[in-house]
């Protein structure tokens, strides 16, 4: 037999045995995965709030009624409310904490709330205390809490 032969013959022995072989070879096994993680974490988170004012009768002018505020630490404004049901609403700045309420015949609720600017977020107070109020004709103003 010729080498050439010989290493042909040899060549398909080894390529048969490799084919039985992978054949006879189990299968990988279906395994559930599990495992669990020892560690544990706790944190607190607080969210700041911004205080609400606290509004208040101030002097009773000829024709007007004139509301006051407490100032809120770090706010950059104002959010004052009033006239019927709150309706009206205008915003003030920081050093601002009173307000006249004026008018023929006018009344209605005031409240205030603080508002304070991060960047492009604004951040608002929950309303103040509410005071009811009334101007009659321009003379007489009445002011009370709700």
């Amino acid at each position: 037999m010729s080498a050439r032969r010989r290493n042909r013959l040899l060549a398909g022995v080894i390529g048969v045995s490799l084919l039985i072989g992978v054949g006879a070879a189990p299968s990988a096994q279906m395994t559930d995965a599990a495992f669990t993680d020892s560690e544990y974490a706790t944190a607190t988170l607080s969210a700041m709030t911004i205080p609400a004012p606290v509004a208040s009768c101030g002097l009773l002018g000829l024709g007007s009624v004139r509301v006051s505020w407490t100032a809120v630490s770090g706010a950059t404004g104002y959010v004052v409310r009033y006239g019927s049901g709150a309706g009206t609403s205008a915003t003030v700045g920081a050093d601002v904490t009173t307000r006249n309420l004026t008018g023929a015949v006018t009344g209605g609720t005031f409240q205030v709330e603080a508002i304070r600017n991060f960047g492009s977020t604004t951040w608002t107070s929950a309303r103040s205390n509410a005071l009811t109020y009334t101007v009659l004709l321009g003379l007489v103003g009445t002011c009370g809490l709700l």
